[in-house]
């Protein structure tokens, strides 16, 4: 059965010259002579291929071939345009209305024909899709110019929606702000009763914060729990969250409203992955029956909030590793210095024990020099790791510097902290080090001090626990000494 083609030409000199070539050559071929006749004809004829000038009345050959392929029942069927544009814009235009081919107008009778026939082989369209066709423009209206002027209104909402989301960029560096923001965003065309925000960081000693918005209502600490168990328990087959701590809900608004938890009959909880990492994640949940899916800007809404989770991850990411010692993962020297004046400064104003310890790895230097630096920063690694699963997420873990660690253990005194420094100090001592099948045991000393009174700077602190560690040292290594209160 012969192929039906509809040409769409404006010129009838061009138009009688393919008809005559295309009939030749064994197609049926219907006409028109303008973009909006060629997509009312489009419906009544159910071509195999539509093949149009560009530059036309009324619709232009763009246009028509964006109409084409915006709707589902004529999509399949292949466009080629023609035209005697050369330029590289007007081809990109072409590609991104959808066009199989774009071809110059000049072209040979016989080359056109060998493309059309290539391109009807890779883009069937069978009889029961031209059925439909046929059978959708009893149903709807086929006018050009109003299903152009949907689309125009479409592809202007989604840009108008999409800009409202990137508009947000501007607030990387101040999480709350961008939580409202987005709060106040998404309250505005997505309907819900409870509504959660959660930004990943790459620091995995950080909290794990649920910020909720409850559109002014404020719920019981029951229901809270529900959601932020149901939400984190969804985003924990993507990411182990360290210790299944989920610190932190804040409430950003707050007005009295009673109902369960069982009351929130549709939700919806979207995690959120990029490079094979969760950077975050939302939730919405409402009293409605709602399928938050089926929501018609639902893709783009996706799409906008997966690249400013994006940005923030990598913002945050960014810092992180500014502050982070690129060997061990533990916070660097400089980090330690704010941290430790930082504590001790909380300490003055609000009194409270905190406790800081020095760990040296024994005979470091030996190590390097019999098996070589590689195994020494596989060592200095592998303690970092002990001294990780030794400490709580609280605790504050350094790099000092060389083979040196530090620990600052807040809300601790003395006898607290000794607990998980022996601790450390014992699974570095029975730890079987091996590293590229050679086999070495390691000890460490580590000096132990807290915030005396007798103390009068963060600096007096450390030097205490330099001098515990000395001692340590001087007693055989290997073990732990507690700086002696004057």
């Amino acid at each position: 059965m012969a192929s039906k083609i509809l040409l769409v030409e404006d010129s009838d000199t061009q138009l009688k010259f393919l008809k005559d070539g295309l009939e030749k050559n064994g197609f049926i071929v219907e006409t028109a002579t303008n973009g909006a006749e060629g997509y009312k004809k489009l419906y009544e004829c159910a071509p195999d291929l539509v093949l149009s000038d560009i530059m036309l009345p009324v619709i232009d050959g763009y246009q028509l071939c964006r109409l084409i392929k915006n709707k589902d029942e004529t999509k399949k069927i292949p466009v080629i345009l023609l035209t005697v544009l050369d330029k590289k814009i007007d081809s990109f235009w072409g590609k991104k209305a959808g066009a199989q081919l774009f071809l110059s107008k000049s072209i040979d009778i016989s080359e056109l024909v060998q493309n059309i026939n290539a391109t009807l082989r890779r883009y069937p369209v069978s009889d029961e899709y031209k059925a439909t066709v046929v059978l959708k423009a009893t149903t709807f209206d086929t006018s050009a110019q109003s299903q152009l002027n949907t689309i125009l209104n479409d592809l202007l909402l989604k840009s108008v929606f999409a800009n409202e989301f990137r508009n947000l960029s501007d607030f990387m560096n101040y999480e709350r702000i961008l939580v409202e923001k987005l709060f106040s965003l998404l309250s505005s065309f997505v309907e819900y009763n409870v509504a959660g925000i959660f930004f990943a960081s790459p620091d995995e000693f950080s909290e794990n914060i649920l910020y909720i918005d409850t559109l002014g209502r404020n719920l019981s600490k029951s229901i809270l729990s529900d959601i932020q168990y149901d939400f984190f328990r969804k985003l924990a087959d993507i990411r182990v969250f360290k210790d299944n701590k989920f610190e932190v809900v804040r409430i950003l608004m707050g007005k009295e409203m009673e109902y369960n938890f069982n009351d929130l009959r549709s939700k919806i909880i979207i995690p959120l992955v990029f490079d094979k990492k969760l950077i975050g994640g939302i939730c919405f949940y409402t009293k409605q029956d709602i399928d938050y899916a089926s929501f018609r800007y639902f893709d783009i809404m996706i799409s906008e909030l997966l690249a400013i989770f994006k940005m923030k991850y990598q913002y945050t990411e960014k810092e992180f590793m500014s502050v982070l010692d690129g060997l061990t993962g533990l916070y660097n020297r400089r980090q330690f210095e704010l941290g430790l004046e930082q504590e001790y400064n909380r300490t003055k104003r609000h009194p409270s024990d905190f406790s800081l310890a020095i760990l040296d790895i024994d005979f470091f230097k030996k190590v390097n020099d019999t098996y070589g630096h590689q195994y020494g920063d596989y060592v200095l690694k592998t303690v970092s790791d002990l001294m990780k699963a030794s400490f709580r997420k609280t605790d504050l873990l350094y790099r000092y510097g060389g083979e040196e660690l530090v620990m600052i253990m807040p809300e601790t005194n003395i006898e607290g902290a000794l607990i998980p420094v022996q601790r450390l100090r014992r699974s570095i001592e029975e730890y079987n080090f091996e590293y590229n099948g050679v086999k070495a045991k390691v000890t460490a000393s580590i000096g132990l001090t807290m915030n005396y009174m007798e103390f009068n700077s963060a600096q007096d602190l450390l030097k205490s626990a330099d001098e515990a560690l000395y001692q340590a040292k001087e007693g055989g290594r290997n073990r732990v000494v507690i700086h002696e209160q004057q």
